[in-house]
């Protein structure tokens, strides 16, 4: 392993404040605050909560089954109360089959969207009636010996915790266990509470928070007996959170103002961590354990709430590729266009030339209107999978379509027909860069017709492009195979700093100061990745799988390789990048 003066030289740097540009590893001197820094290798912020899809219909005092990626929201409050079920893939929430009852205040338990089970809730009155759900329907099962409602539930669909709740006015500790077919009352809590929160399984869980006070109080199930262990922090009631007995996690809630808290629980002591976007009570979430969660709904200001927020409570490897949901449909040579989260690929190559689009929410791909002319070879780019534009491809078409999320329409079509070119921009200001054979044209879109501006410096196809209309990046390509790098400033193109490894059918993503690109073929087909810090290349962490004729959308930060061919075959595969950052630790106060 390479030391530190193989890296960076001898010289620590001098800097008035936290140097940006630092590399990987480097140690540099902050002279604005008098110490010595270094910035992280391979790590993200930790304890931190990101905006996840909302849900279509806000509410609070709802149950809430699953993972961070696979979770279901049943029943709640709006302004009535509800049966409504929806079901989250990790990206976006899609409305399926009701509950049989609305009910507020309704426990959970269940690993997936499609695997859950619902218990108890005022309808009003206040029921111990149980549904079961298979991904497809509900069916009521067993009901509780005791009706209750605000309960706190752990488990699966076949071995569950009812865990105290109350039939108001008097609070409950009541302790059920679920078989998969009954319900059996099995040791009380210390203390009866409502409005708490729950994790872990049938012989070893965790119950926390609620009311009645104290509010912080925490106890520990061994499948026999509860017993009272170390106090959550803030106390609180209407609390969301979930894991096991040894690696949970509590947010929201009611103080009685709205919390946006988060507590993590070790296995032995409680410690306060990144709080939520939004203060919130009466909400709910799940967790798999203190470092993967989930938090929904909930009662904020303005009233129910839709949000939805995913928790990322390690560090996460950065400069990494990831795999994710695979396309339906295999295919090099296409199109491609958005974000991490919301990107577009359409045409390219199979067997046959398609026309297929997919549309990619952040987890999974889906099937949307086909192009109205099949296509390889195409490029395009937009702002999301709802905004697109995509043109040429084929035997050199000028042929130009735009996406409004639903269809395609064909528009002005390039002055020139290209195939394997470049393209930067969004659907209303873009640029379309080369063509094959090796071309230095250059067209500007406008949203409504191409203009042709200046040419590339070099003649080339199958390049890499990223950036704007006016600011754009072409990096690699073939004339014949190249490194070559040219940023645009909205007049001219100017040579700069080669890529480490020349190559052709390359993806990229990103802007004029800070680019990736990925994959293509030198000799032979590579996993090659390097980051743009606007002057220079660098190599970072390979893809999984080496490609060319890929798709790429995002950024730096945040970019998206889909589809292409490997090694054997044309590929579905998709994978996302975490992109560096400048995260520093002072060494020195």
């Amino acid at each position: 392993m390479a030391d530190y003066k193989d890296i960076v030289g001898t010289t620590v740097r001098n800097n008035a404040g936290v140097l940006t540009s630092a590399k990987t590893g480097e140690l540099f001197y902050d002279s604005t605050n008098l110490n010595f820094s270094y910035r992280f290798p391979n790590v993200t912020a930790a304890g931190a909560w990101r905006t996840g899809g909302n849900m279509n219909t806000g509410r609070y005092q709802l149950g809430v089954a699953g993972s961070q990626s696979s979770a279901l929201a049943f029943g709640g409050l709006t302004t009535a109360r509800v049966a409504i079920t929806e079901s989250y893939n990790g990206g976006t929430w899609t409305e399926v089959a009701d509950l049989n009852q609305a009910r507020t205040g309704p426990s959970n338990a269940g690993v997936s969207n499609t695997s859950a089970l619902a218990f108890g809730g005022d309808t009003p009155p206040v029921t111990g009636e149980t549904e079961s759900w298979n991904g497809t329907s509900w069916t009521e099962v067993a009901d509780l010996n005791t009706a209750r409602k605000y309960l706190a539930g752990v488990g699966t669909i076949t071995a569950a915790l009812a865990i105290a709740g109350d039939e108001d006015p008097s609070a409950a500790a009541l302790n059920e266990i679920w078989n998969g077919t009954s319900w059996t009352e099995v040791g009380d809590l210390n203390t009866g509470r409502r409005l708490l929160a729950g994790a872990g399984t049938t012989t070893a869980a965790l119950a926390f928070a609620g009311s009645v006070s104290p509010k912080q109080q925490n106890e520990s199930w061994n499948g026999t007996a509860w017993t009272e262990i170390a106090d959550l922090n803030t106390g609180r009631e209407g609390v969301g959170g979930g894991g096991t007995s040894t690696s949970a996690i509590a947010f929201m809630g009611l103080e009685p103002a709205r919390s946006a808290k988060t507590e993590i629980w070790n296995g032995s002591t409680w410690a306060e961590d990144g709080d939520l976007s939004t203060a919130r009570g009466e909400g709910s979430g799940v967790a798999a354990s203190s470092t993967v969660a989930l938090a929904v709904g909930g009662e904020a200001p303005g009233g129910a709430s839709a949000a939805t927020e995913e928790w990322a409570g390690v560090g996460a490897d950065i400069g990494a590729w990831a795999t994710n949901g695979s396309m339906n449909t295999a295919r090099r040579m296409h199109g491609s266009a958005g974000t991490q989260d919301s990107a577009l690929g359409f045409g390219g190559v199979n067997a046959a030339t398609v026309a297929i689009n997919e549309s990619y929410n952040g987890s999974t791909w889906t099937e949307l209107a086909d192009l109205n002319t099949a296509r390889r070879d195409i490029r395009g780019c937009g702002a999301s999978n709802t905004a697109a534009i995509a043109f040429g491809g084929d035997g050199g078409t000028p042929l130009n379509e735009t996406w409004n999320g639903t269809s395609w329409t064909e528009v002005a079509d390039l002055n020139t027909g290209r195939k394997i070119h470049a393209s930067a921009g969004i659907n209303t200001a873009a640029l379309c860069m080369g063509n094959f054979p090796a071309a230095a044209i250059v067209e500007q879109w406008n949203g409504t017709s191409w203009t042709e501006v200046g040419d590339l410096n070099t003649a080339r196809f199958n390049m890499a492009g990223s950036g704007t209309s006016t600011a754009a990046l072409i990096a690699g390509g073939e004339e014949p195979t190249t490194g070559k790098t040219e940023v645009w400033n909205g007049s001219a193109w100017t040579e700069s700093g080669d890529l480490n490894s020349g190559r052709r059918s390359v993806a990229g993503a990103g802007t004029t100061s800070a680019t990736i690109v990925f994959g293509g073929n030198t000799s032979t087909i590579v996993t090659n990745t390097e980051d743009w810090n606007g002057s220079t290349w660098a190599e970072v962490a390979d893809l999984s799988t080496g490609r060319v004729g890929l798709g790429g959308s995002g950024t730096t930060a945040a970019g998206l390789a889909f589809g292409g061919e490997d090694a054997t075959a044309v590929t579905t595969a998709t994978e996302e990048w975490s992109g560096s950052s400048n995260l520093t630790k002072v060494l020195t106060d």
